[in-house]
This record gives structure tokens, C-alpha cells and sequence, in this order.
């Protein structure tokens, strides 16, 4: 019965001062909304990319590419060419707002991101960094594309010479097996001898076959900076996300209405 009692009067209370608690409700939402719609919009400018595999620790790793790209150096060079005449803090808060991070179970696929009010200035910023990345790892990239193919071009070479001595070897013994004399035996050891020499010459070109064919994959599969997720202009900006907003201040808005409610009840209760 007890019980009861209680739960009446918590709905007399909430009943009698229904009014209050819908006008701080209401006041709670128009706040937030009239704040959510003055903030200004901020916007998330983001591309993927994969980094190269041309096996230079200081282009090809994700870790290699976040340490220079957020290096002062690097986004400096950045900023100065789409915010030229701009002050220094401006430069802190264009750094505080780019993101690198790899994705994830990837290990060459980056994300480089910039969250700014201004949706084409982020844009030509991700794609000034990949542009600024790209020519500065690009003379390491050739480099070693240089070496495979020239090690390549090596190996073709020794292949050829490597076929011409097979073909003389092969030669000389199709002579020996034409030759009749009187030194037979001089002559099967010489057959002999010749035979295992063609053998190992066949063994070694085997071998560069396989290394030229490896050689030639390596050039087919290697790869510098590639861009996987082309930038693009954001439709919608991340924040502020104004029914979210409201809906928060809603909750906190009833939640301090009936709080004052039963504030207001008790203060106004007489004392025995």
C-alpha cells in the first residue's frame, strides 16, 4: 500500500509540474539545435592508398610513410602550397587535423585523411601529400627497378652465350660419335668427359632459366605508390551531427526538468 502511495505521488508531482518539465525539455532542444546549426561544418576528405613494394625501408613500409607524412617538413611543403601567406596557427591546426593510419589486415593499404571546414582545401591537401610522397620515393623506386632489370637483362644474356656453348658441345660430340680412328679408347674418354661437361652446362642453364624467370616476375610484381581509393569531395560533413545533438540535449533537458520538478515540490512542501 505503501508502494502505492508512492507512485502517486510521483505521478501527482510529475502531472502538477508537467508544464515546467516540457519547457525546459523544449528550451533543451532549441538550445542544441540553434548551436548545432551555428557550428560550422567539418568535413572528412580521406583516400587509400597502398604503399610500394620496392623493398626501400624508408618509402615502402605503412610505418615509413606516417613518420614522413606527418614529419613538419613534409606537411609544410603541403600547406604552403594550398594556404600560401598563412600564419603558424594556422599550420598547427592544419596539422592536428590529418589522420594516417594503415588499414585494417592490410600491410601496405594507408588511409590519409584530413577533417576541415572546407571541403576542396582538404581535398587538394590529401591529394598534394600523395602527389609530394610519390616524387619523393619515385628515384628509389626506379633504382631498384633499374637493378632487376638490368640483372635480368644480365641473365638473358648469359642464358644466350649459355645456349651457344651447348650447341658446340653438342657438336663436338657428334664428331667424336663419327670418329672411327685407332685410339677408340682415347676417343671414349674424350666422349666421356664432354658428355659430363654438356650435362653440368645444361645443369647451370637450368638454373638461370629459373632465375630469370624469378627476376622477371620480381619486375612484373614490383610496385610504387598506388592510389586505391581516389580522393573524393564529401557529401555530408562528420560533424557537428545535429540530430544526435539534440536528441543528447533531449534526454539531459527531461532528465533536469523532472529533476527540478521534484526540487521544486520538495522546497514547497510545508514543514510539520
Amino acid at each position: 500500500m505503501e508502494d502505492e502511495i508512492d507512485l502517486r505521488d510521483i505521478f501527482r508531482v510529475l502531472w502538477k509540474r508537467r508544464l515546467q518539465i516540457i519547457g525546459v525539455f523544449v528550451a533543451a532542444v532549441l538550445v542544441a539545435g540553434v548551436i548545432s546549426f551555428a557550428m560550422p561544418p567539418v568535413y572528412r576528405v580521406s583516400s587509400i592508398i597502398a604503399v610500394g613494394n620496392f623493398g626501400d625501408p624508408a618509402y615502402a613500409s605503412q610505418a615509413s610513410l606516417k613518420s614522413i607524412m606527418l614529419s613538419d617538413e613534409f606537411l609544410l611543403e603541403v600547406f604552403e602550397t594550398i594556404s600560401p601567406n598563412e600564419t603558424a596557427e594556422m599550420f598547427e591546426a592544419f596539422k592536428d587535423s590529418i589522420k594516417i593510419d594503415p588499414v585494417k589486415d592490410s600491410d601496405r593499404l594507408i588511409e590519409i585523411a584530413v577533417e576541415t571546414p572546407d571541403r576542396q582545401e582538404g581535398l587538394k591537401a590529401v591529394e598534394k601529400m600523395i602527389q609530394l610522397y610519390a616524387e619523393r620515393s619515385e628515384d628509389s623506386y626506379n633504382k631498384q627497378k633499374m637493378i632487376l632489370s638490368d640483372q635480368l637483362a644480365a641473365t638473358q644474356e648469359r642464358l644466350i652465350v649459355t645456349d651457344i656453348e651447348i650447341n658446340l658441345t653438342q657438336d663436338a660430340l657428334q664428331q667424336m660419335q663419327d670418329y672411327s680412328g685407332p685410339s677408340a679408347v682415347e676417343a671414349e674418354m674424350r666422349f666421356s668427359r664432354t658428355l659430363d661437361r654438356l650435362s653440368g652446362i645444361e645443369t647451370k642453364r637450368s638454373a638461370m632459366i629459373d632465375r630469370r624467370l624469378e627476376l622477371k616476375k620480381q619486375v612484373d610484381l614490383l610496385r610504387h605508390l598506388e592510389v586505391v581509393q581516389p580522393t573524393r569531395e564529401p557529401v555530408s560533413p562528420i560533424w557537428p551531427r545535429k540530430a544526435l545533438i539534440v536528441a543528447i540535449a533531449g534526454m539531459l533537458g527531461l532528465m533536469v526538468g523532472i529533476f527540478a520538478a521534484f526540487l521544486r515540490e520538495g522546497l514547497e512542501k510545508p514543514v510539520e
